[in-house]
């Protein structure tokens, strides 16, 4: 950002008006009168595996030890680019066997991983390399397009809102920005009104007629098959959009 705002006051004013205003230009720009058009091209989708244990209400902290992201074409239906790290977990670096069953990540795979600060500067030389590949956009970081062409999908609000945050917060490293803004996948799926009560990711997948690719609580896996469910609802016709921002008010300053 290079631009310069007298206040805070203006530049939040500022801010909000040109959301506004790119939004009601996409709402007018209807593809029938039933849906609107999504602005994203590409999705980043990510599914974390983090330690855990048997008993459900265990208040054992946890830690990411699996960071995969897909870089997936709206257009074609295809990943063109895999993101992928296991982490070393350090306050409570022996997982447990629940953990390893239910995730296939063996104790040694581990051991032999990075801390979450390293996989995290990782990651962001991935996204800068096929942002730029691909001359993609991350919402709020150009002013003359808040919305973006590419976003950040998860399917439920734990990766990011709970997990990440919560574990950078503990460990004092600086989460990214750009992950301060998602499309929670499960969120819109629930519009369609398919299930009355609370759903799974296996009851949304089967009840979209897709066959599940590998092996589940697979992090890689997930967010393949998470993109291949996010695919079907944008042709489909479902309005893909943010869902969250937890800087509301505020343009992302630096990637």
């Amino acid at each position: 950002m290079t631009d310069n705002f007298s206040s805070i006051d203006d530049e939040l004013k500022a801010v909000e008006k040109l959301i506004a205003d790119q939004r009601i230009k996409r709402i007018k720009k209807k593809s029938n009168k039933r849906h609107l058009i999504s602005p994203y091209k590409y999705l980043i989708v990510v599914d974390f595996e983090a330690t855990c244990f048997e008993k459900p209400h265990s208040r054992k902290i946890q830690e990411i030890i699996e960071f995969p992201a897909v870089l997936f074409n709206l257009e074609s239906g295809l990943v063109e680019a895999e993101f992928h790290k296991y982490l070393k977990p350090v306050e409570d670096p022996v997982l447990s066997d629940y953990c390893t069953n239910l995730t296939g990540i063996t104790q040694e795979t581990v051991d032999e991983g990075s801390s979450l600060a390293d996989v995290l500067e990782d990651f962001k030389v991935w996204l800068k390399k096929v942002l730029k590949e691909k001359n993609l956009i991350l919402p709020k970081t150009k002013k003359s397009n808040l919305e973006g062409n590419c976003a950040l999908v998860t399917w439920g609000n734990w990766d990011f809102n709970i997990q990440l945050k919560y574990e950078c917060n503990r460990k004092k490293i600086r989460r990214p920005p750009f992950f301060n803004q998602w499309i929670d996948l499960k969120e819109i799926y629930s519009e369609k009104g398919t299930f009355k009560d609370s759903f799974s990711f296996a009851d949304a997948l089967a009840q979209s007629g897709i066959t599940f690719v590998g092996r589940p609580h697979n992090g890689l896996d997930d967010a393949r098959n998470t993109a291949m469910l996010a695919y079907k609802m944008h042709k489909e016709g479902s309005f893909l959009r943010l869902t969250k921002d937890l800087n509301l008010h505020e343009l992302n300053r630096s990637f």
